[in-house]
Formats: C-alpha cells, sequence, structure tokens
C-alpha cells in the first residue's frame, strides 16, 4: 500500500507581500494568510491524515494548525526544525535588489550554482534538502502511516519535491509554490514516486474566499 504525502506552504506573511526574502526569521501569518489558513483547513476537513508536520516557525504552525485541527478529532501535529525555510543568512529582510548591491559577489555565485550556491552566512539548497528529507523520511517510516500533511515554505517544498522526483535542483526556479498551494505525491513501494498534482490552490477559489489573482 502506498502513501500520500501532502506538501504545503504555509500561508502569506507581510514579508511576502513585501517581495523581501524571509528564510528562517520568525514571521507571523498576515490578515490575508490568516484567511488562507482557515480555507486550507476547509479543505483539509475532507482529506483523512495520520499527521500532519509542519516546520517549527509561527507561519508554518499556524497553517499546520488549521490543517490539523479541521477534522474532528483533530490530526496529530508534530513540528520539526528540520523543516525550516532556507537559511539566507544575511540576506534575510532584505529584497533581491538590495542583495544584488550589498553581495554582488555572492548573489552571483547563488545564481550560477543552484545546488552549491550559499548566500552570504546561510546554507545552500543542497543542504536545506538534506535536513528537511531526513525529517520527513523519519516519519514516512512510522508503521501504519498512509496519509502525511507537511506544512513548510516555499523553498522546503521545491527542496523536497527536487528529491523525490529526482528533479536537477535547477528546477527551483521554474516551480511555482504559492501560499497555502497543496501538492501531493504518491510514494508507491517498488516504484518511483508519483506526482498527483502541483500547488493547488482550489481552497481559494471558492465562494466567499479568495479570488484566484489574490491567491
Amino acid at each position: 500500500m502506498g502513501i500520500t504525502l501532502y506538501l504545503i506552504r504555509h500561508g502569506e506573511t507581510d514579508w511576502n507581500r513585501a517581495g523581501v526574502y524571509q528564510g528562517q526569521k520568525d514571521t507571523a501569518l498576515s490578515p490575508r494568510g490568516r484567511q488562507q489558513a482557515r480555507a486550507l483547513g476547509r479543505r483539509f476537513a475532507h482529506h483523512p491524515l495520520d499527521l500532519v508536520l509542519a516546520s517549527d516557525l509561527k507561519r508554518a504552525v499556524e497553517t499546520a494548525r488549521a490543517v490539523a485541527g479541521s477534522r474532528r478529532p483533530p490530526v496529530p501535529l508534530e513540528t520539526d526544525p528540520r523543516l525550516r525555510e532556507m537559511n539566507f543568512g544575511a540576506w534575510e529582510g532584505l529584497a533581491a535588489a538590495e542583495i544584488r548591491a550589498r553581495y554582488a559577489d555572492d548573489y552571483a555565485a547563488y545564481q550560477a550554482d543552484p545546488f552549491e550556491g550559499r548566500p552570504t552566512g546561510g546554507e545552500t539548497f543542497r543542504e536545506l534538502g538534506e535536513r528537511a528529507w531526513a525529517a520527513v523520511d523519519e516519519r514516512l517510516r512510522r508503521p501504519g502511516l498512509r496519509r502525511l500533511a507537511v506544512v513548510a515554505h516555499g523553498g522546503t517544498v521545491k527542496a523536497l519535491l527536487c528529491r523525490l522526483l529526482e528533479l536537477p535542483p535547477a528546477m527551483r526556479t521554474r516551480m511555482l509554490i504559492d501560499n497555502t498551494g497543496v501538492t501531493a505525491v504518491e510514494l508507491r513501494e517498488g516504484r518511483p514516486p508519483l506526482l498527483r498534482y502541483l500547488n493547488d490552490t482550489c481552497h481559494l477559489r471558492r465562494p466567499g474566499s479568495l479570488r484566484p489573482e489574490e491567491a
């Protein structure tokens, strides 16, 4: 029997809207982000889950609580710091234009090597993928687990997808992962993982929810 793995990005924060690098700064959801999380919770009220696993940063935990609390009794919720967003070091809190101006050489090296490029004082995409996968793999090995929701960050979701689907790291710039976007991967014994859908935000398109262009 296979395992369904849901990879979910947290709801919007003010820093998302401002277009700055958040990394591991512990920012909270914006009012719009909380609305998105509630809509996500309503979606998962109809999806049986065995476990919700989240990054320990506030924006991910609040989003994960909406998912875990959508069913009665609530789905067990665990947090793991290994699922945090990529550590962008000195770039956190800055927009791309500011980073290019202050750290031109490091930024150029980061763009040139999507796997080993290192933000100033931060970590590489490879390091992100290794720690994030270790956290997920640990839970996937638990007996009886068949449906796991992982609530994390855009970079973390991309790193996990590259690992699961054997994609080159350069693909991260060609994947769009929206706030509360849901990606589903079917893990099949003896066969390669199957991508069922990518970055689905149908829960934000229901009447009374956010318009699609606002997602």
